[in-house]
């Protein structure tokens, strides 16, 4: 096929070249009274001389031609690839919600009804809210930073309850949410991870959890007791949750996010700042003046 074209596009070249020279060029000298003129048996030989000249800088155009629109397409290709694995991934998140929180979480709302309690309802609409988020509203790749907020502080206070309310919690959000968004369930495998720990912790298990929002960025500082022996990296290169969002992180946020997860002493911290508005991170350069104002906050205790 390609030596076809290639004659096809050399005979269409002469063809040209001799036109061009026996009528074209003809028509021209005589518009400008120019007087030189080739001789008939002369014209072939300098169309295919045209032709030898020529023929070299048409051929090099299509094909950097074709291997740009090439380039493109596989660019396009390549950006398509990975919007699906985001979708992919996220996906993945949401299947590892774990079967013993549902099943733990559905037990207790069932001896609260069985007690008739005045919270089964409430516990129960909680249940159903988180559930319908995480399988139905998180579709997207991102999604209102309120909404997550909310998502976030319902999940912790089902974790509390499946874990018999003993876990002391502490639960603070700053900042304005309004008209933000962020990945889908980007926080929640790091509070999965803090009672994952409190439930290894022999004495009285906690949790305090700080989520400030201040010019469009987000840093979240999670903490929770763990044994005196705790070793950080050999466990968590156990837990595929927390590689998985790391993965997203890099994937969604790439140089606008920072992450540090480390133990001191008894207590195990992880803190995550995320740029929502994509600038990159500036590290501790980055003005944290008004941090403390408490207009339009909440801070509250779960006991």
């Amino acid at each position: 096929m390609f030596s076809a074209l290639l004659l096809l596009l050399t005979a269409a070249l002469l063809i040209s070249g001799y036109f061009i020279h026996s009528v074209v060029f003809p028509i021209i000298d005589k518009a400008y009274s120019y007087n030189l003129s080739i001789a008939g048996n002369t014209v072939w030989w300098t169309s295919v001389n045209a032709v030898l000249l020529n023929a070299p800088k048409i051929i090099a155009a299509a094909t950097a031609i074709r291997l740009i629109k090439r380039w493109y397409l596989k660019q396009k290709e390549k950006e398509r690839i990975e919007q699906e694995k985001l979708m992919t991934d996220l996906q993945l998140l949401k299947t590892q919600i774990r079967p013993d929180f549902l099943f733990s979480s559905l037990e207790q709302i069932y001896n609260y009804t069985k007690k008739k309690s005045p919270e089964a309802p409430k516990l129960l609409l909680k249940f159903s809210d988180l559930l319908s988020y995480m399988l139905y509203e998180c579709d997207d790749i991102k999604v209102a930073l309120e909404k997550e907020m909310i998502m976030t502080e319902e999940y912790m206070l089902l974790e509390k309850m499946r874990h018999g309310n003993s876990i002391e919690m502490e639960i603070g959000m700053r900042g304005d949410v309004l008209n933000k968004e962020i990945a889908p369930l980007m926080l929640l495998p790091f509070i999965e991870n803090s009672f994952r720990h409190c439930a290894t912790v022999a004495e009285q298990p906690w949790i305090n959890l700080d989520i400030n929002i201040e010019n469009g960025m987000l840093t979240m500082k999670l903490m929770n007791g763990v044994e005196p022996d705790f070793g950080v990296k050999e466990i968590e290169r156990k837990i595929p949750e927390i590689i998985n969002v790391q993965k997203r992180l890099d994937l969604l946020y790439g140089g606008n996010h920072e992450l540090k997860m480390y133990a001191e002493g008894e207590i195990y911290i992880t803190v995550l700042k995320i740029n929502l508005e994509g600038k990159p991170y500036a590290g501790a350069s980055m003005s944290r003046t008004g941090i403390q104002n408490q207009e339009a906050s909440t801070k509250y205790a779960v006991n």
